[in-house]
Parts: structure tokens; C-alpha cells; sequence
């Protein structure tokens, strides 16, 4: 159970010892006397010894701000499914019906008890004894970092609820957890790769998902142009249409990005779950549009006996499958950044809800039914996104490019997110060492998050970040970047 100890003289947190229980902070300062504390606390953060960043960008500081468990579900599901979810029929095609459905329940079984494993970590290092071990470092009090009791009895103490809300320890991002079970597991004894692994982590994160913003771009500019092509092809020559017929492609990331600003600039989860929800919706409609075609669609079908052949394939092939169904199980780079911003983090993994396993749920019955009848449908047909599969000349295969087109660009601010909560990371510390530091309200003013000098740079920094996913276009010729791009796209993503 959850022992705190407390001083009536002091507001301060006393305790962390073992336990199962998320303490609390007690007392009620006031407004002022918490913004020395956070900018106090945020100080000692950032130096070289700090396991916990200094003020995350994306992290709600209010609980009107945070997200319910159902909101976090729809985060889940739309960072996790994306442009590889079309991929599953042509993954199928590597593995056969059989071992496609069973492969890709233990994919997601694998996936999701990963997945639990690094929420967990995360939550742990925030509460119990290394609450003790961390905030004694920061402060270079020996005796509480050796895990000494003052001779405190905590055990009359009353309990606390278990399923309490409140960590003690501010959010961490993925590299910060990195960093922390570097420093503080395994007792300690590879405590100096902490830093390189938390730089690791942060590089890889960041090229992967500014990666697939780039990526994302793309397929919508394309996208767009075949459809604005095809509608153009027969337009008057003296109309405005025909104007639009044969635009460059280097023209659509640029028109395209007069719609993504105002997606991308979202700095709060909380603000993005419509376009989430809105997203989902696309992606669910453009799916029924697909089983259409696969369950009742005018194409021809396979023949029982061709149907029979498709069981299982050799076993040298199974890789490939893993890689392609992989692709569209995990999203691992933004789960702690939904679990901080949730309204009750320990619910993601935990009962009574258990977020991320119904995330899962739907994740792996949505993949094992498209790859599992989109390869009965087409066989060895089967191409790298089976909306490739489907009659080009046809209105309802337009409204499926246009729902899928939609889908992802209402991803594009959720997947922004983790980029620019690390770009800002490094940012912010380098602007908070330029201003100086010191313990005066005037410095803790200027380089408080939410000073207006602080806000500019901010916005400033995402808004280059946007831009930097629609410019790529002029950098090198398009023909040979974006045949480059689809290929990952087509064959990773």
C-alpha cells in the first residue's frame, strides 16, 4: 500500500519507500508559490544528471487539458494504424491464410506486452522508491539516494486508492525512460550509456516520424493530382480547369500545406482528438468501401481449388510478412506521449479500463480481417496497397482515394507531435542557458513555457517543422524522391 509521510510544517513530499500504491503531494500553495516550485524543479532538471525533461511541449499542465481513456483509445488506434493497414492483404500473400490470421495474433500479442512493458517502466521510475533515488540525486542527499529510513514508520499511515491518478515525478517521454532504466536498473552498472541512449532514442524517434510526415505529404500530393488530372482531362480550354490540368507536382505540397498548418500547430493531444476521431471515421469508411469490393465487388474471384493453394506458404517467406503486419501494429513512438497526457495514466495498462489492450483489439481484428479477405479475394494479385487492386475507372474506388487521402491528413498534427516535443526539448534548453539562469522572479518569467517569448519560439519552431515536410519537394527532382519515397513507403510502411 501507498505509505506518505508528511510534515505539518512544510507542503513538501516527504516519503517515496516501496510500494504499490502512487503517493501525492500534500498542502495547498499558492498560484505563486507554484510557479517558483515547477520553475525551481524545472532548473534542476535540466542538468547533465536529470532523468526527466524540463517541460515537455506536448504535456498538459491542467486536468481540463488531459484525455479521457476512451480519447487515448482513438489516439491509439489512428498513430497506430496508418498507410500500412492496406499492406496486410500483400503481407498475407508472404505467409498464407493460415499462419497470416495466428502470425498475426502473436505479432500483436508480442506488440502489445512490449508495449505494457514500457509504460510500466515509465510509470514505476515515477513513483515508489525511485521517486527517493532520482529527487535525492538532484539535490545531493546521500542518505535518502542509498535508500536509508530515517527511522520513519510509514506502515500506520492510511493507504491511498491504488488506481490513484497522481505520479509524483513529472511525465516522461520514451527517451527519457530510456535514459532512466539506463541509469537507475541493473544497479546502475551501465549508468554511463544513459546519455548516448536517451540521444539515441530521441534521434531515431525523430527521423522516423518527421520520416513519415514527409512520406504522408506525398501519398496526399499524389493522391490529389491523379484526381484533379482526371477531372481536368476534359475541362474547356479557356476554363479555369483546364488551368489545373498538368500542374507540377511540386505545386500540391505547397497548396497542400495551406491545409496541414492548421492541423500541424495543434500543440495540445487534447485539441487533436477530433481530427482523430475524424480520421478513424475515413479510415472506417474507406474500409467498408474496400470489403465492398472484396465480398460483393464485379471483379472476379479465385476459384476454390486456386483458393486452396493460399493455406501456407514456406516458412523462408514468414519475414517478410512480419515486417509489412508489423508496420501496422505498433505505434510505439507516441504511447507515452498519450499516457501523459491522459487523465489517469495508470489506466492505459491498468484495470479497470486496460486502454491499450482494447486499442489492440480492434488494432488486430481490423488487420487479420483485410489481410485475411483481401488475399482470399486476390491471391497472388495482390499489391503493395490493395486500393491498387481496385477498378481504376470506378466512382466508389475515387471515394476510397479520397477517404484514405483524408485519413492521413488528419494523422498529420497526432504524428507531428513526437517531433516537435523533442526538437523543442533541445530548443528549449538552449534558450534557457542563453537567457542566463537564476533564482529571480524576473528570469523565472522570461523563460517560463508559457511567457510570450517562449510561446513565439515555440510556434516559430513547429511552424518550420510544417514547412520543412512540404519544401522537401524543391530539394531534389521530384520524379526521383517520390519514387524512392512510395517505394518505403509501399514496402515498409
Amino acid at each position: 500500500m501507498v505509505e506518505v509521510q508528511s510534515q505539518t510544517t512544510s507542503p513538501k513530499p516527504m516519503v517515496i519507500r516501496r510500494c504499490t500504491e502512487v503517493p501525492i503531494a500534500v498542502g495547498s500553495p499558492s498560484a505563486s508559490e507554484m510557479r517558483r516550485r515547477r520553475r525551481r524543479h524545472s532548473r534542476l532538471m535540466s542538468n547533465a544528471s536529470s532523468v526527466v525533461s524540463a517541460a515537455a511541449a506536448g504535456i498538459p499542465t491542467s486536468d481540463k487539458h488531459k484525455i479521457s481513456n476512451n480519447e487515448a483509445l482513438m489516439h491509439m488506434v489512428k498513430a497506430t494504424i496508418g498507410g500500412g493497414f492496406l499492406a496486410m492483404p500483400e503481407a498475407f500473400h508472404n505467409i498464407g491464410i493460415v499462419m497470416g490470421v495466428v502470425g498475426t495474433i502473436i505479432l500483436g500479442l508480442s506488440v502489445l506486452n512490449m508495449m505494457s512493458c514500457i509504460v510500466r517502466c515509465s510509470q514505476t521510475l515515477r513513483s515508489g522508491k525511485y521517486v527517493d533515488i532520482i529527487l535525492a540525486e538532484q539535490n545531493g542527499n546521500k542518505t535518502v539516494a542509498n535508500g536509508e529510513n530515517n527511522g520513519n514508520d510509514n506502515s500506520k499511515l492510511p493507504p491511498r486508492q491504488r488506481y490513484s491518478n497522481e505520479l509524483l515525478l513529472p511525465p516522461m517521454d520514451y527517451p527519457d525512460t530510456v535514459a532512466a532504466v539506463f541509469t537507475y536498473r541493473a544497479q546502475g552498472r551501465f549508468a554511463k550509456y544513459a546519455s548516448f541512449a536517451r540521444h539515441f532514442t530521441s534521434t531515431i524517434l525523430v527521423a522516423t516520424y518527421y520520416g513519415v510526415n514527409i512520406i504522408y505529404v506525398c501519398i496526399v500530393a499524389s493522391t490529389s493530382k491523379q484526381l484533379i488530372d482526371q477531372y481536368t482531362a476534359n475541362a474547356a480550354v479557356d476554363s479555369w480547369r483546364h488551368s489545373l490540368h498538368g500542374l507540377s507536382i511540386r505545386w500540391y505540397p505547397i497548396i497542400i500545406s495551406v491545409l496541414i498548418v492548421p492541423v500541424g500547430m495543434v500543440r495540445l493531444i487534447k485539441y487533436l482528438v477530433p481530427f482523430s476521431v475524424a480520421a478513424n471515421a475515413c479510415l472506417l469508411a474507406g474500409t467498408a468501401a474496400v470489403f465492398y469490393f472484396i465480398l460483393i465487388g464485379g471483379q472476379d474471384s479465385l476459384a476454390p481449388e486456386e483458393q486452396a493453394k493460399l493455406v501456407v506458404w514456406p516458412a523462408t517467406r514468414w519475414t517478410l510478412f512480419a515486417g509489412s503486419a508489423l508496420c501496422s501494429l505498433e505505434g510505439v513512438g507516441m504511447l507515452l506521449h498519450i499516457e501523459n497526457a491522459m487523465s489517469r495514466p495508470l489506466e492505459l495498462v491498468g484495470p479497470p479500463s486496460y486502454t491499450l489492450h482494447r486499442a489492440m483489439v480492434v488494432i488486430v481484428t481490423m488487420n487479420s480481417a483485410l489481410g485475411l479477405f483481401g488475399y482470399l479475394r486476390y491471391g497472388d494479385r495482390c499489391e503493395g496497397s490493395i486500393s491498387l487492386n481496385l477498378p481504376q475507372d470506378n466512382r466508389l474506388s475515387e471515394v476510397i482515394k479520397i477517404m484514405i487521402a483524408l485519413g492521413i491528413l488528419l494523422t498529420y498534427g497526432l504524428q507531428l507531435t513526437v517531433t516537435t516535443d523533442l526538437a523543442w526539448q533541445g530548443l528549449r534548453s538552449k534558450l534557457v542557458k542563453s537567457m542566463g539562469g537564476s533564482n529571480n522572479d524576473d528570469d523565472v518569467a522570461k523563460d517560463d513555457d508559457s511567457s510570450p517569448n517562449m510561446i513565439t519560439y515555440y510556434y516559430s519552431m513547429r511552424f518550420i517543422l510544417i514547412l520543412g515536410t512540404s519544401e522537401h519537394e524543391y530539394s531534389v527532382p521530384y520524379n526521383t524522391q517520390y519514387r524512392e519515397l512510395y517505394k518505403l513507403y509501399k514496402y515498409v510502411f
